[in-house]
């Protein structure tokens, strides 16, 4: 009898960083529009966009940055009395994929601390061009990947009780149809895996960054 490998997203390799560099959406939050080097990361490439405050969080939840360079303080009163970190700690509990840069120039208590601890990296005002580009590079090259995207979906999954089993039947699925480059099956596999209508569509959004990565 034959025996067939299960396919995983690990198995995939990525593409080299000048090409992921180019489909990486940046969005930088903060309320001094001259305290990050707008301009200058724009003409090296990055595809950078700027909001003084959060402007639609649903844009967030989504997925739809890449990357969110978030300033802790004045720019999400609005949402949350915690600001800055209120909105880390939401988006990390509703798309575990999520990049955020924990941005600031202030001074923390200690209850700020999980700020920090919370976010993938961390940049401190002032901050040059060229310590940006080093950053940005480092978490498109160590964090935007197949398989940490990937594992996002796992946790999300376990957390509504699906078991490993089911969990690694997905996996493989899904493997099948980015080999395929199918998308329209993709989001079909990602849609059976649970009957959540919310989570389905964060699952399918975190299943199409994985495609654009491969």
């Amino acid at each position: 009898m034959a025996f067939f490998r299960r396919k995983k997203i690990s198995d995939f390799p990525s593409q080299p960083l000048e090409e992921l560099r180019k489909r990486t959406r940046i969005l930088v939050v903060d309320d001094d529009k001259n305290s990050f080097p707008l301009e200058i990361m724009k003409k090296e490439g990055y595809a950078i966009d700027y909001w003084p405050k959060i402007e639609n969080l649903g844009t967030l939840e989504r997925g739809d940055y890449d990357i969110i360079i978030l300033d802790i303080g004045g720019v999400a009163k609005e949402y949350t009395p915690d600001d800055g970190l209120g909105i880390l700690e939401h988006l990390k509990e509703v798309n575990p994929s999520q990049i955020v840069v924990a941005f600031s120039g202030q001074s923390f208590d200690l209850s700020k601390n999980r700020f920090w601890r919370l976010a993938d990296d961390s940049l401190s005002k002032p901050v040059n061009a060229t310590k940006c580009k080093r950053m940005i590079d480092n978490l498109i090259e160590n964090r935007m990947t197949a398989d940490r995207y990937w594992q996002a979906v796992v946790q999300i999954l376990k957390q509504e009780g699906i078991s490993d089993k089911k969990l690694a039947d997905l996996e493989n699925r899904v493997a099948n149809a980015l080999q395929r480059r199918d998308k329209e099956n993709l989001s079909k596999v990602l849609n059976s895996a649970c009957d959540k209508t919310e989570l389905v569509v964060r699952l399918i959004n975190i299943g199409m960054k994985i495609a654009a990565l491969l």
